[in-house]
């Protein structure tokens, strides 16, 4: 007569024990290899201890939690042998089970801010992202710097004016912009050509604001803006220098002395930009 359904099984398959003893302490060898703690069952004293919570296994080793003695009854039942399983054990997959780049971008849902370590790459960010800003204020009161920029064709130098503060900047990454303003409150003491002049490092002007006044001794203020490319990630040095071909400028005040108390005051502002 037919029947329906699977072929009932001819044989049957013994589960294998092994029998250990305690040595008075938590390691021991298992006589065949395993994957986890749920492929074995142990108990002690006849009383089934609760996997990876009493004991963990891999490969052939055994680590019980709590030490067991010789005169313990010990003895592990190997259900591997027994089952087959379609899915992972919990424990079942360590960190030496996963090949090399093998888990990617796409199976990563989501990670805490506090994980992210190391440096972004330029290009992870989009042009025109601000990377860093660098920034100085000085408030002193500089009662006079004398005339010596010459109004001519020539670059000026860094000797033909006054520094009035500086700011240095170490750029994140070499194809990075720099924007760079200044602004310079003060006064003057006579009728004159100015210039407010941005200079890097110990060189000569790299930008140069021209500012007539027409008139003697009245208040003043220089502002300069530059674009630039960053070029390279090595530390550098702007400085914000005033200068007069007639007479005294003066920062942060006027011909007599400082005003506002320091609240007027220059300042000098980089921003390094993602290119």
């Amino acid at each position: 007569m037919a029947t329906l359904g699977q072929k009932p099984a001819t044989q049957h398959v013994s589960l294998q024990k092994q029998t250990i003893t305690g040595n008075g302490g938590t390691s021991y060898t298992l006589q065949q290899s395993v994957g986890s703690a749920l492929d074995i069952a142990v108990f002690i004293n006849n009383t089934r201890q609760e996997p990876s919570v009493a004991y963990s296994a891999s490969g052939t080793t055994l680590t019980m939690t709590g030490a067991v003695n010789s005169s313990d009854s010990f003895y592990v039942i190997f259900l591997g042998k027994a089952i087959a399983t379609t899915g992972l054990p919990v424990d079942g997959v360590g960190t030496a089970n996963i090949n090399a780049n093998a888990v990617t971008d796409a199976k990563i849902a989501a990670m805490a801010a506090t994980k992210l370590t190391g440096t972004v790459a330029s290009a992870r960010l989009p042009t025109g992202t601000p990377v860093q800003v660098v920034a100085n204020t000085e408030s002193t009161y500089n009662g006079g710097a004398s005339a010596a920029l010459t109004r001519d064709d020539t670059v000026p130098q860094q000797s033909e004016v006054h520094i009035c503060l500086q700011a240095t900047i170490t750029p994140k990454f070499a194809n990075s912009k720099l924007l760079i303003q200044a602004s310079i409150p003060g006064g003057h003491q006579y009728n004159s050509y100015t210039a407010c002049c941005l200079f890097k490092d110990s060189g000569a002007a790299i930008q140069v604001m021209p500012q007539y006044f027409p008139s003697n001794g009245t208040n003043a203020a220089w502002n300069l803006t530059h674009f630039m490319d960053a070029g390279s990630t090595a530390a550098a040095t702007f400085k914000v220098g005033l200068g007069s071909n007639s007479g005294n400028i003066y920062q942060n005040g006027d011909a007599t002395s400082r005003k506002y108390g320091g609240a007027s005051a220059s300042t000098l502002v980089i921003m390094e930009i993602a290119g």
